[in-house]
């Protein structure tokens, strides 16, 4: 028996252990961790009260390659709400970390909810370099601002989410996007209390 068979043999075993014990997402071991392909996984993030009622979203990607770190990042915008040129600050930030460190970051109390849907990979260097884009390209109230840019990300990081699972979010306010337009989309999951 060669030692790829065994090894498919181990992770049926563990995952039907699993099972019988009652599991519902049964862990990998680290060797059949190493053969599962990737996993991506894009998250949304909701701030309901924000922009007079309109809403503020956050964004947050998966690394594939290591299931346990994230980066994730907001567009603030500017402090009159409505125009930055390009080549100006529009309150841009990114950060990276676990899971935890994500929640303990942007979780002040001012994100209300969130949701994910899980790709079948993803690339952070193309989603850093799409951000890199956005935090100097401007913010616009109604077509460049903090769910645009999420979405830009998103779409960079994984190309498969396209606008059957991503609709576009221009002229669209944050918060009816993240309730009606991810509501008619593909794949996402349910919006869970943050």
């Amino acid at each position: 028996m060669t030692r790829t068979k065994v090894r498919k043999r181990g992770v049926g075993s563990a995952l039907l252990a699993a099972a019988l014990l009652g599991g519902a997402t049964p862990a990998l071991l680290p060797a059949a961790e190493a053969d599962a392909a990737p996993l991506g996984r894009v998250c949304l993030f909701q701030d309901k009260e924000r922009a007079g009622g309109a809403g503020h979203v956050a964004w947050a990607i998966r690394d594939p390659k290591k299931a346990s770190h994230w980066i994730w990042g907001s567009t603030e915008g500017p402090s009159n709400g409505t125009y930055v040129p390009a080549g100006s600050s529009n309150g841009s930030w990114i950060k990276g970390g676990t899971w935890t460190q994500l929640r303990g970051s942007i979780s002040t109390g001012r994100y209300d909810n969130y949701r994910c849907i899980n790709t079948a990979g993803g690339n952070l260097k193309a989603a850093q370099q799409t951000y890199g884009r956005m935090k100097t390209n401007g913010y616009a109230v109604l077509t460049n601002n903090c769910l645009t840019k999420s979405l830009a990300i998103f779409r960079s990081y994984s190309p498969a989410l396209t606008s059957a699972y991503l609709p576009d979010g221009k002229s669209k306010a944050p918060n009816y996007y993240f309730t009606t337009s991810l509501n008619n989309s593909r794949g996402w999951e349910k919006a869970r209390t943050y």
